[in-house]
């Protein structure tokens, strides 16, 4: 059996350790030549590639005996699809854990708004005691842009603590107790009359700058928006404008079109915006016996499993 070479972009060291990824990849897969950009060596020796934000141009040159890319994302919008050499398959990350993260997060900040976490921390600095009724749940509707693995997860805890729930995907899903809605034509009735619209979509050209003024307008007057999908499904001067003129009550982000966020953006100080550092899923390392088993599918010369449909985009 040849040995494998497995070359390891990381632009997210806050997030991946190299070095565990290396240690823990090379106790699984006997043989493997770990390499780490920018040092990659002879690029004809690479059978597989990690990514987790995006490449460089004329990255793919002469990796003639590349099998797979794999991306440690959620997405697969950093890649240079059309360099990509012709039979590699590019491979989503899709752990349990990482989806789990995700679900998480989305969940804590509908409690978080929904509950008047942030009201409760100020009256707590003013040794202040005031009870705020929260909305009732019953009575609470809500929408899940995206019937994913994330978004179908979330919509079903949504609808199991009682929440009106429903769901908008590009093609038609059944999801329990959650109504469900698909194609462009369904996106006005789904977000009508909703207090919360997450998304949680895919980035593709169909979704790109999908929230925007339009779309603000064709939401409930107050509604909160999560957005834990991409930063560039959301016009961002387009979503201030509609909090401030109260169309929208606000947002919270975890993604932004550019990455981290400039100390410019008038989103940093806006006292109706909750920003966090694209943290909605952390550990993704929990994706390190995934890719020790695809780099034996590619060293046994087997199927490659879980392949990204490139003209979908996910």
């Amino acid at each position: 059996m040849k040995a494998l070479t497995l070359l390891m972009v990381n632009d997210y060291p806050d997030y991946i350790d190299a070095g565990e990824w290396a240690r823990s990849l090379k106790a699984r897969v006997s043989g493997l030549d770990f390499r780490l950009w920018p040092h990659h060596g002879d690029p004809g020796d690479i059978d597989l590639v990690l990514i987790d934000k995006g490449t460089p141009r004329r990255f793919f040159e002469g990796m003639t005996r590349l099998r797979a890319v794999a991306y440690l994302g959620a997405g697969i919008d950093g890649l240079q699809l059309g360099e990509l050499p012709a039979g590699v398959g590019v491979v989503r990350l899709a752990t349990r854990e990482l989806a789990s993260e995700v679900v998480q997060y989305i969940v804590l900040r509908v409690l978080c708004r929904q509950r008047h976490v942030v009201e409760y921390a100020l009256q707590q600095t003013q040794k202040r005691w005031r009870p705020i009724a929260p909305r009732k749940t019953s009575e609470t509707r809500i929408v899940i842009l995206g019937a994913g693995r994330i978004g179908r997860w979330a919509a079903r805890l949504f609808a199991e603590l009682g929440y009106r729930t429903a769901a908008w995907s590009r093609n038609p899903k059944q999801i329990a107790d959650v109504a469900c809605y698909a194609g462009a034509p369904a996106l006005k009735e789904a977000l009508a009359e909703r207090d919360f619209v997450v998304c949680a979509l895919p980035l593709t050209t169909e979704t790109r700058g999908i929230l925007n003024s339009e779309t603000f307008r064709l939401m409930k007057r107050g509604a909160y928006l999560v957005n834990v999908g991409r930063g560039a499904h959301v016009d961002e001067a387009a979503l201030l404008h509609a909090i401030d003129a109260g169309q929208l009550s606000g947002a919270c982000l975890d993604v932004f079109t550019s990455e981290p966020l400039d100390q410019a953006s008038p989103l940093w100080a806006h006292p109706k915006v909750t920003i966090t550092p694209h943290v909605a899923s952390y550990w993704v390392d929990s994706g390190i016996a995934q890719v020790a088993g695809l780099c034996e599918q590619i060293k046994l010369g087997n199927d490659i499993t879980n392949l990204v449909n490139l003209e979908r985009g996910y």
